[in-house]
């Protein structure tokens, strides 16, 4: 598209490096309507199947689409000139993978042509003891007011503190922002290359784990001066950690289904036997041990002595 990623700005003379360019688009619907959406050309199903692309005119109405273009504009702004290739195939094309997927997106009700709404996926609001046992007050998740500059640096100056979290606790940032920004289509069945879910996801602790290191990376993106930043923790990040919570044949969740919650425990360990991986003090190479008990019979020729 000609002229589809426009020229940094000039002001007729030298620019100052440290003003940023003004933006293209004031607004990530403007982004969307005038640049992202005539940019896809793609072949649309009317009918929602495997493989295949939806789509719906009424996008804006669906969070979970709505949010990842808005981030999306963002990505863009901070990528025109040389990082506009990158952009392209690292972020609009990770996007609308998820965004157009007619089989297990958001967008899976609809068609071109239809509007269908789709919840985001249910949960159970956890509990104040829960919070107590894992021993973490699920108190208010509004962030406290910024202090400013209270630090002292080397040179004796003052350093702002950074902001406190958006998210006092991950499981109110599980509730009050992942899930809904997450719509999928749950099977009724767990199949293979269907997806499935569990109201009760904070009592599984696999995907509790999970959640907990996504709120992490979510509080320093969400800061982070990098404006693509935001863009690539859903593409990097979300996308990759919900295909393994939502895998309904082979996933943490396999066992339950929306609305049947069932326990699902980690992997056993049998008891490794005594020295199974060397003497206490032995140099044994990491490659040659835990092969059985005669595995410490493995000698190191070169140096003429046994490790």
């Amino acid at each position: 598209m000609t002229g589809a990623i426009p020229p940094a700005v000039s002001t007729g003379g030298t620019r100052n490096s440290k003003q940023p360019p003004k933006p293209a688009y004031p607004h990530f619907s403007a982004f969307a309507e005038k640049w992202l959406l005539p940019l896809i050309s793609v072949r649309l199903s009317h009918g929602q199947r495997d493989g295949t692309y939806t789509w719906c005119a009424h996008w804006w109405a669906h969070r979970p689409v709505a949010v990842r273009i808005a981030h999306l504009h963002s990505a863009f702004e901070a990528s025109r000139g040389s990082a506009a290739s990158s952009f392209v195939t690292g972020h609009i094309d990770a996007h609308l993978r998820t965004i157009l997927d007619a089989a297990k997106g958001p967008l899976h009700r609809c068609t071109p042509t239809e509007h269908v709404p789709t919840p985001s996926l249910p949960f159970e609001p956890v509990s104040d003891e829960w919070f107590s046992r894992t021993g973490t007050s699920g108190e208010d998740s509004e962030p406290a007011e910024d202090t400013g500059p209270v630090d002292t640096s080397e040179d004796g100056g003052t350093v702002k503190r950074p902001p406190p979290p958006r998210f006092s606790h991950y499981a109110l940032w599980v509730q009050q922002w992942l899930l809904p920004v997450t719509a999928a289509r749950i099977a009724a069945q767990q199949r293979e290359g269907t997806y499935t879910w569990c109201s009760r996801w904070f009592d599984h602790h696999g995907v509790a784990v999970r959640f907990a290191l996504l709120h992490a990376a979510f509080e320093a993106a969400v800061i982070s001066k990098d404006r693509t930043a935001m863009s690539n923790f859903f593409v990097r990040q979300i996308d990759p950690t919900m295909r393994v919570v939502l895998d309904a044949a082979h996933g943490p969740l396999h066992r339950c289904s929306p609305t049947d919650h069932l326990h699902l425990p980690g992997l056993t360990s049998a008891r490794i036997p005594r020295n199974w991986f060397g003497a206490p003090g032995a140099r044994t190479p990491i490659e040659r041990a835990g092969f059985g008990p005669d595995f410490r019979a493995f000698a190191d020729t070169d140096q003429g002595r046994t490790r």
